[in-house]
């Protein structure tokens, strides 16, 4: 059996930041990583996505992102970035390793790989992120539903779509985004538990990060001190607000109504075309 300081489960950013924070202070870290390259499962999303944050706050340690640095950087530009820190990076990076199950034992780890092979870990660091495996809920009638039904997850983009009747069933980031890219091509309802939550992308003339790195709310345990943590909020420069507000989803004239419907989980929010 191999023997490896620690292994760092996950080659996507997490697991390349774990690494980097490890080289830094002496360990020896061996990233296994399921895919084919150290990018995570950015190559998977779907295409039009860019980030939430500007490119000055979405680096990792050591490496900045190129270009403006007030951008929002595309999916194919993170997965460029990615592979360019893991090229740079003290690390020993496995790809085509995915990882059966971790067991602890007397000196540490061991940890089993798919299709055979074992390392003996002095420590983990779990990184693999749940993109691999989304939660897919039970849903009742999903048994005789005629129609398709996808996961963010298996979302591209809206051409396979044209035309059609497409519900969207989330109040996040993203299910927010695929609503209104949808929304252009088809019939599209955003359907949620209650009405979307936005956060201004800028305040005072700085974006969100700036200010939530600048009062130390970024890496605040607040989660700790609340019961029940608040839902994340859309960030949004008004494009989306205005769509919703106004009967207007992108550049098209998209007209969103709102209902109003009791469920056994309380009152929510279908907002459709």
């Amino acid at each position: 059996m191999e023997r490896v300081d620690v292994a760092v489960i996950g080659g996507g950013q997490s697991g390349l930041a774990a690494a980097d924070a490890l080289a830094r202070r002496g360990r020896a870290p061996v990233i296994q990583e399921a895919s084919d390259r150290a990018a995570g499962s950015w190559p998977r999303y779907y295409d039009s996505l860019t980030l939430f944050s500007p490119a000055r706050f979405s680096a990792l340690p050591g490496m900045p992102f190129g270009g403006d640095p007030d951008r929002h950087p595309h999916r194919d530009e993170v997965v460029a970035y990615l592979s360019a820190y893991a090229d740079r990076l003290q690390a020993d990076i496995r790809t085509g390793h995915r990882v059966a199950a971790v067991a602890a034992n007397g000196a540490g780890f061991t940890v089993e790989l798919e299709g055979g092979g074992n390392l003996a870990a002095r420590a983990v660091v779990a990184a693999a992120g749940s993109f691999g495996r989304p939660l897919r809920p039970t849903l009742p009638g999903l048994e005789s539903f005629t129609g398709r039904v996808l996961h963010a997850a298996d979302y591209r983009d809206p051409a396979p779509f044209v035309g059609q009747r497409v519900v969207v069933v989330g109040a996040g980031n993203s299910a927010v985004q695929i609503a209104a890219e949808l929304a252009r091509v088809s019939r599209t309802t955003l359907a949620t538990r209650a009405p979307v939550k936005f956060a201004r992308r800028h305040l005072l003339g700085r974006d969100l990060h700036f200010w939530l790195t600048r009062t130390g709310l970024d890496a605040a345990p607040l989660g700790r001190l609340l019961r029940t943590p608040p839902a994340q909020p859309v960030l949004d420069d008004g494009r989306y607000r205005a769509a919703l507000g106004a009967g207007t989803v992108g550049p098209c004239s998209s007209a969103w109504t709102a209902r109003r419907s009791p469920g056994p989980a309380g009152p929510w929010k279908r907002w459709t075309r």
